[in-house]
Formats: C-alpha cells, structure tokens, sequence
C-alpha cells in the first residue's frame, strides 16, 4: 500500500523556515474516500466533496490509492477563508487526454469567477499567450494578471509533481523538484472575489474539466521555498521497494469472524485503527496481529496501521460476510 506521508513530517519541514501563521491548510492523500467524502489529513478538517470521480492506482501501482477524473469530475472544498495573500498549491498529476488546441483542463482552482480566481491548469496553446503544458496563473485587483507555463506538452503518460506558488513578489512554477519559471508580480495583490468556490478538476465556474489522475493535493496559506519543494517531492517518491517492504494484507479476505495482519516484522509498535464505509470508528488495537471482528456488521472496513516508531501509516481494506 501507499506509504503516507507522516503529518508531523510535513510539519517540521514547514517549521524549519516559516513563521508560526504560516500553515499547511489541507492534504488531501486520496487513500480513503468514504461515500464522496475526501478525508483532510492536515488534522484541520477541511475535508472536500467528490463528484463523479473513481478510484484508481496511484504512482507506486496500488490501488484506490488515487482519483480518475475523466472530463465531468471535480472536488469541491469550501474556500471561503482561503482567499491568502501568499499561497502554495501542491498535487501529483498525470494527463491522460490532451486539451484541444487553444484550450485549457483545470487542477486546481480556488476564486469566485472567470478571471476572478488563482489557479493551475493543462494547457495547449491557451489564450492568447501560446501557452503549453502546465500553467500557473494569478488575477489580481488592480485588473492584471501573471500567468508562468512550463512551455510545452507532455506526453509521456507518466506523474508529475506540480507546485505552483504565489509569494508578495513573485509566482513561480516547480515541476519534479525543478522551478520551471518564475515572474515578478509587482506587489500586486491577488482577487478571489466575493463568493469563493475551491475546486480540483476543473474551474469555479464547472468549466474546463482535467481528463487525468491526481494524488495528494496540499494546500499552504504561504509560499513554500525551493528547499521545501525540494524535501517534499523526496517524501512523495519514497522508493518503490521500500514500500513493498512495508506492505500490509490482511487474511482471510472476506472473513466471517477473525482476521489475521501480515506486515514487516521489523514494525513491532503498532496501532490498529478499523473504519467503516462511512468513516465512523468501529476498533482500536495495539501491537497484536490477531483481530477478532464478530462483532462487527457485514461489509466492507478500512484498516490503517501505524508505526508507532516511524510515524508511517499503511492502510487496507477487507470485507466481513
């Protein structure tokens, strides 16, 4: 299964450089979506909505570890305070379908508005601007706006990390760890306008639908430097092996009154936590690989598993009839 990425990690490494308001406002991993519910793992509970999305493998092979957005899908988060001055907007894509000549598919997008909003998109020759390839862009009050491209289409049907960032000085653009452009905003100042909407997958106004994958989205209420992008697209990319490594199963799958968990036997202070589809709490265990689950109604559960010493989670699903 996917490794998560330990909150207290993404907490320190916003620590080391930044003052105390400056936050990590949502994360959202994609690893559990209960009904159309998106879970908030930053601990601030600004959980979003899917609509028409599916499951489907994230960057490693595991599956329901991602989202499928396939031309009319979208999460929808309020976003109501999060019209911020400096900001950062973070997620894993991978485009399946590429935009039609002159138009634009939407990742991320928070504001009110057509030209009235913050955004990062896919672009094939977008606007007036011959713009290609992912796109940073900011509306601003004075009635400009700066926009930064990566310059060209991708093709390669692979994941990229994307972290498009908005400072009181400048907009830049990373791609894999890499600033790809940056631009001198002029101190101007960003306009979200009054009634702000929040949505990935597309833009504010239900338009210009991203036809693709997304993975852990994360939203900063600042702008995050080099060397956090830096260490944040080392903790995304934990190696492949390692992560086989410290998998998780669970048998008998379906199970009828008992369970038994399979992991690294390096990991030996452990917590066991059991959800239902609808994200309520049904177990707590600690340190036994033994569960006994009668009690529980049939159906299907979520077991996430902690390591107590390295602060990593795993999780898996099994199903009781």
């Amino acid at each position: 299964m996917k490794k998560l990425i330990p909150i207290i990690c993404l907490l320190f490494i916003i620590s080391k450089i930044t003052a105390q308001d400056s936050a990590l406002v949502f994360y959202y991993p994609l690893n559990e979506i209960y009904t159309n519910y998106v879970p908030d793992e930053s601990g601030n509970e600004n959980r979003g909505i899917a609509y028409n999305t599916l499951p489907a493998k994230d960057r490693f092979g595991n599956l329901d570890q991602a989202l499928y957005f396939f031309g009319d899908s979208f999460i929808n988060f309020e976003a109501d305070a999060f019209n911020f001055n400096e900001y950062s907007y973070v997620l894993w894509a991978k485009v399946i379908e590429q935009p039609l000549f002159g138009t634009a598919q939407f990742l991320f997008d928070i504001g009110s508005d057509y030209g009235v909003d913050q955004y990062i998109a896919y672009t094939n020759g977008y606007s007036l601007y011959d713009l290609y390839g992912y796109l940073g862009q900011a509306y601003n009050t004075n009635s400009t706006s700066f926009w930064i491209s990566q310059g060209n289409l991708i093709y390669d049907e692979d994941w990229h990390f994307i972290v498009y960032t908005r400072s009181a000085n400048y907009i830049k653009l990373f791609i894999d760890g890499e600033v790809i452009d940056s631009l001198n905003t002029q101190e101007s100042t960003p306009i979200y306008g009054d009634d702000i909407k929040g949505y990935i997958g597309c833009r504010n106004d239900y338009s210009q639908f991203f036809k693709g994958y997304i993975d852990d989205i994360q939203l900063y209420n600042y702008a995050i430097d080099q060397d956090q992008v830096t260490e944040l697209f080392g903790y995304f990319i934990t190696d492949v092996e390692k992560l086989e490594k410290e998998n998780i199963s669970v048998y008998p799958n379906p199970t009828s009154n008992k369970i038994t968990i399979s992991i690294n036997p390096k990991i030996t202070d452990y917590s066991i936590v059991i959800f239902n589809t609808i994200g309520e709490r049904v177990l707590n265990i600690n340190n036994t690989s033994k569960i006994d689950v009668s009690s529980l109604t049939n159906g299907m559960y979520i077991l996430k598993m902690e390591d107590n010493k390295n602060h990593t989670q795993l999780t898996t699903k099994f199903i009781i009839n």
